[in-house]
């Protein structure tokens, strides 16, 4: 039979042993709060970086918004003709998608005041990427599923970057 001390003795030993644990799971989940206080601060910096010039080029383009993006921006390439979307569309679309899924901000693809310039070659590997994104959601994805994804695609610039600018591969 165990004694009244030694029960005591037991339970403060349980009570240590719970306050070094909880103590470490505190420790660890502050130090991962401070690493995503870091991140989010970087990340609300690049969304307000991008709507600054996201509305910079809305007030340009006051009342061609809903106009087609082709007959309002100049030098685009790979969004035009019949998959053309609106300027708003297009610029909404930079901005609450390709922003945050790539995890960058205009200055990424382009010089900003200059935006129909070809002189970053992010540009380009952007204008490549949106091609390779449609044709894996037009053409590929069908053959592999028998799905028509036209209006839902599978695939888009999350899937691999993951919010970076270069996938990682993981």
């Amino acid at each position: 039979m165990i004694s009244y001390a030694n029960q005591n003795n037991i339970i403060m030993q349980k009570l240590i042993v719970i306050s070094i644990l909880l103590g470490l799971v505190f420790i660890f989940s502050s130090a991962d709060k401070k690493q995503n206080i870091g991140k989010t601060i970087y990340e609300d910096s690049l969304a307000d970086d991008s709507l600054k010039y996201m509305n910079e080029v809305m007030n340009s383009i006051k009342g061609k918004e809903k106009m087609r993006a082709d007959s309002v921006f100049k030098n685009l390439k790979v969004i035009r003709g019949q998959s053309s979307i609106s300027a708003e569309h297009l610029l909404l679309m930079m901005n609450w998608g390709w922003s945050k899924e790539l995890g960058i901000s205009c200055s990424h693809c382009h010089v900003i005041g200059k935006w129909e310039s070809d002189s970053l070659e992010t540009k380009n590997i952007a204008r490549g990427m949106w091609e390779m994104r449609v044709q894996i959601n037009k053409e590929i994805l069908p053959k592999i599923t028998g799905r028509d994804y036209t209006g839902n695609p599978k695939v888009t610039c999350i899937t691999c970057h993951r919010g970076k600018p270069v996938p990682s591969g993981n």
